[in-house]
């Protein structure tokens, strides 16, 4: 601590790779043979050579199809071999790969691939709706590639280009700062925001969770995060970057996840507290208590935030063969940030409550209103500093310069999060309130503008306000407070029909209020705190 101000020095990672492309052909010298993927729903293993190997087999189709550098690939994928091969496929001609929500609704689709100027799309059977306004509103989409059996018409499929490709090697000047991805993951509708990442961050997220979270070439994660989603696409980078095995499931199946927790081989799994919640609350949890896999290191929550109840349910239901309450260790972190910015260390100090200390390689302070660090032990905006942090969103430089800023006396731009918390004199960071206006439902960010400005379309409607509420299992759910028009007679269950053919699932209002007007201040700004359930209550506390 300089002068009363909290400053988290790290030394920057080390690393003998230039992207994270060389740092997967250095886990597949060293493991050619060893299992990287199970993908047990289609009876499908692949070892590091194999899926070397395909990757470089689609990134030379790519090239056949006159995909190049800089070209914008759309991939709308559950969880499958194809996503990853498909990712890292683009990577290696450096394509950039654009990684959207599944559930997401054609129109909020064409508005991404309208922005992105698609050059192909990867796409899953089940969202063929999608495909005609897609080719329609984007005249650059010249191939649509499909992830099914039969395949779907007029595309070209998956592994046609796989197994009719060369396996030459690519040589293409990857720069790390290059643009890899843009993330979709909030999936705003009319108002697409994309976090545009490097191969320089994704580099650093996984070297950076590696050492963290102490992952060990040994190691097996039960994979059910989607890879869409920035947590699920960083734990894949990690455990490939370490020559780990990822037992894969194409999405969130309970009974099969429990099972292969409790399977010997498993000794990491992630997931966000909704899931958390849901396996402690099903029928039949009691008769797996106890019989969890002995070499579970630790369960790793992040992307909204893990009760202290919550917490508890966890350590009385995870239990292994030895009778040995499993860790949890809870992180904090942001798509702009590429996952992670803290995360308690299971083989360490664990508080509960906190969600842990810096990234290797990173820093964290906390701000006041004007951007002055601020002491220990003091409430301030949570800001943060290391490699991951993106380039900024896509196309939205207002949006972008908003977060990413200077603090006064520091060095580099660092990420505003939008999130208070306090820094206690062990470096541990507590998150104790939000400042952004921002719902988490479930792990997926909603944006409550994008709601409100889809709603206000609706003519019976004279003003809205969206805002967050609690929720056991999801976390927090969208409420939204409606003014009509004089002589409406609109009722809730019609918005949410109309709202659900209009967003995805999650964003659409799960409680409808209808008030006389709205309470606002002198600049006519609606007063949502008035509103707004105390941080304490979408925790759980």
């Amino acid at each position: 601590m300089v002068g009363g101000i909290t400053k988290m020095e790290y030394k920057p990672l080390k690393s003998p790779f230039k992207t994270i492309l060389s740092g997967l052909k250095d886990s597949v010298d060293k493991n050619p043979d060893k299992i990287a993927i199970t993908f047990s729903s289609r009876n499908e293993e692949y070892t590091y050579k194999d899926l070397c190997q395909k990757i470089l087999k689609f990134a030379n189709g790519l090239r056949d199809l006159d995909i190049k550098k800089g070209d914008f690939i759309g991939i709308i994928l559950d969880n499958c071999p194809e996503f990853i091969i498909g990712f890292y496929g683009s990577l290696l001609i450096g394509a950039i790969s654009c990684t959207m929500i599944k559930i997401l609704r054609p129109a909020e689709i064409v508005d991404i691939s309208k922005k992105a100027k698609f050059r192909a799309l990867i796409i899953s059977e089940d969202k063929q709706d999608s495909l005609e306004p897609i080719l329609k509103s984007t005249p650059s989409l010249q191939h649509v590639i499909s992830v099914s059996e039969e395949g779907i018409p007029n595309t070209s499929r998956f592994w046609d280009i796989v197994d009719l490709s060369s396996s030459i090697p690519i040589k293409v000047d990857i720069k790390p700062n290059d643009w890899a991805t843009i993330n979709f993951t909030s999936g705003t509708t009319g108002r697409p925001k994309g976090t545009i990442h490097t191969h320089q961050n994704y580099l650093y997220a996984a070297l950076a969770q590696k050492e963290a979270a102490k992952i060990e070439s040994g190691d097996s994660i039960v994979l059910t995060l989607p890879m869409y989603h920035i947590f699920g696409l960083s734990i894949v980078n990690s455990f490939l970057l370490s020559g780990a095995h990822i037992n894969m499931l194409p999405k969130f199946l309970v009974q099969d996840c429990l099972k292969k927790l409790c399977d010997n081989k498993t000794t990491m799994f992630a997931a966000v507290p909704s899931m958390y919640s849901i396996l402690c609350d099903l029928h039949n949890i009691k008769d797996f208590i106890g019989s969890f896999s002995p070499k579970i290191k630790t369960f790793i929550s992040g992307g909204a935030p893990l009760s202290l109840n919550l917490i508890r349910r966890m350590e009385n239901t995870f239990i292994d063969t030895n009778n040995r309450k499993i860790p949890i260790c809870e992180a904090f972190g942001t798509t702009e940030d590429t996952a992670y910015g803290t995360i308690n260390p299971w083989y360490g100090k664990i508080k509960h409550g906190s969600v842990g200390v810096p990234m290797p390689g990173g820093r964290i302070l906390c701000v006041d209103d004007e951007g002055n660090p601020i002491p220990l032990g003091v409430r301030g905006e949570i800001v943060v500093q290391n490699p991951g942090i993106m380039m900024g969103y896509f196309k939205l430089p207002k949006e972008t310069r908003k977060v990413l800023k200077r603090v006064k006396g520091e060095k580099g731009i660092w990420l505003y999060t939008g999130d208070i918390g306090i820094i206690d004199k062990e470096g541990y960071v507590f998150i104790v309130d939000r400042k952004k206006d921002l719902i988490i439902v479930g792990g997926q960010p909603v944006v409550p503008r994008d709601v409100e400005e889809i709603l206000i379309k609706k003519p019976e409607i004279s003003e809205v306000a969206v805002i967050g509420q609690p929720h056991a299992k999801m976390g927090e759910t969208v409420r939204a407070l409606i003014v009509l028009k004089k002589g409406s007679k609109l009722t809730a269950d019609a918005i949410k029909k109309w709202a659900s053919e209009q967003m995805a699932d999650f964003k659409v209002p799960r409680a409808i209020e209808f008030t006389d007007y709205l309470k606002k201040n002198i600049s006519g700004q609606v007063l949502k705190s008035e509103y707004r359930p105390s941080f304490e209550q979408i925790r759980g506390d």
